[in-house]
Formats: structure tokens, sequence, C-alpha cells
């Protein structure tokens, strides 16, 4: 009988080790989740005014394709934008905005009513705003949420504008944080809020 060569003995943990496709030897950590934040600050104080017959029409807001997006923006330098990877809107800017804009304009009792479309008949007056701007600046010193927005009030049984305006802001960040900018983001977007009231209420008759 031929005899049995030396047997090399295996312990069993590397054993099950070794049995693994390449690559899966160890398991890898869960990555971390994904944040998802909100602007929804309403002013603390909405300036008042008499009511009237006018209804008003807020429009969708619109974004330049940079903001319009749940990516949330940040810039290191000048000319450039780049996104976090663990942190998000939890919808567009623009998709925020709307709803403090109608809230907003509603809280001034000025209007026989705040509609949105597809609610278009026999409206008054018509607001469209545009958010131009919406980063965090970790370029500046100290660093800052940039926020910009531009509106057009218009006459829409003239079908003519009566006026424009665009709020730039830039609210500080504590921190070179996701978190610490969506503080100042909603602080920035209560006080553009208030003032834009302010000036839809110059011109409401």
């Amino acid at each position: 009988m031929r005899g049995r060569g030396p047997r090399l003995l295996v312990p069993l943990a590397m054993a099950g080790a070794l049995a693994l496709p390449a690559g899966c030897a160890l398991v890898a950590p869960p990555e971390p989740p994904m944040v998802s934040s909100l602007l929804d600050r309403m002013p603390a104080q909405v300036p008042q005014h008499a009511r009237g017959n006018a209804t008003l029409l807020v429009y969708t807001p619109q974004a330049r394709p940079a903001v319009d997006t749940t990516q949330m923006a940040y810039a290191l330098r000048p000319h450039q934008l780049a996104y976090f990877a663990r942190n998000e809107w939890a919808e567009t800017p623009p998709q925020m905005l709307q709803p403090l804009l109608v809230r907003t304009l509603e809280a001034t009792g000025a209007f026989r009513a705040v509609l949105t479309p597809p609610q278009t008949g026999g409206t008054t007056l018509g607001l469209r705003t545009e958010i131009v701007d919406l980063v965090q600046d970790f370029g500046e010193d100290p660093p800052v949420l940039r926020f910009s927005l531009r509106a057009v009030l218009s006459d829409e049984a003239g079908n003519r504008t009566i006026a424009t305006r665009e709020w730039t802001l830039r609210e500080p960040l504590p921190q070179k944080t996701p978190g610490a900018g969506v503080l100042a983001g909603n602080e920035a977007v209560a006080r553009v809020l208030r003032e834009l009231a302010g000036f839809v209420l110059e011109y409401t008759p």
C-alpha cells in the first residue's frame, strides 16, 4: 500500500476565509446614510396690510440648473462648484420655496386669495421668482451661505410687469459643515421672505 504524504492542517476560520471570492475576505463597513434637509423656516414677523379684493398667483419658482437639484452645493474657490456626497436637500430648492412663499403672503392678510398654478383664473397679481444662488461658500473667511432671489410682480389682467427686485444675502457659517449651511440657509430664506412680502405689499392696492 502506498503511504500517504504529509497533511496540511488549516484552522477552520482560515479555511472559510480562503473559500471566499477575491475581494470579499473582509466585510466592508456600511456606508453612512444620506442626510436629507429642508428649507422650511417662516419669518417670525410678516408685514401686514388691510385685506383687499386682489388675488395673487404665486408661480412655481425657477432656478439655475446648478441650483435646481436636490444636491447640496458648496464652493472652495471662485468660479468652481461641488456637491456634498452624504448631504442633500429633501426636495429641490424651488419645490421647498413655493409653499413658503404662499404661506408668507397669506400671512400678510392683504389678499382675497393666494393661489398657485393651475389655479389661474381671475387673478389680479402674479409673482414670479428665481433662485439665482444657493451655495455654501467655504472659500471666504469667514465662510458664508450665499442666497440670491429675484422677484417679478406683474399685473395679470393687463399683462405687464409692475416691479422687479433682487435680494442677495451672505449668511455667516459658524462651521464648515453641511448642517451649519442648512441652518444658515433657513435663516437667509426667512429674511428674504419677510422682505419679499413687504415688496409685494408696496404694489398691492
